[in-house]
């Protein structure tokens, strides 16, 4: 999804404001019951997954959601890729804004 040159250096932070995400991210499936944000897993061998973050429509505002359901939902997706650990060591994980990547989490 994003280049591997990117260092964390070079990453914004997703912007938060109160319990928000405050900004439009990418999403790449709506319903009336959940919202999915398209995200990327880089792991410590410098590889990487896709992961779809899995969040639902009463942890959001319109097509924001609260910072703790995106997080939430970004463990529960790390925790099945990397099967909790065992299978994968995760670095960090970014999503677009914008078409623009932004750190979510950094391990």
């Amino acid at each position: 999804m994003f280049s591997d040159s990117l260092s964390p250096a070079t990453v914004p932070h997703l912007p938060v404001a109160a319990d928000l995400v405050d900004a439009d991210l990418d999403v790449s499936l709506s319903t009336p019951s959940t919202l999915v944000v398209h995200a990327s897993l880089e792991l410590q061998s410098h590889e990487a997954m896709d992961l779809a973050l899995v969040i639902p429509r009463s942890r959001c505002s319109g097509e924001r959601p609260r910072v703790a359901a995106l997080l939430d939902a970004m463990q529960a997706a790390v925790a099945r890729a990397t099967r909790g650990g065992t299978l994968h060591q995760p670095r960090r994980v970014l999503t677009s804004v914008a078409g623009q990547p932004h750190l979510v989490a950094q391990f």
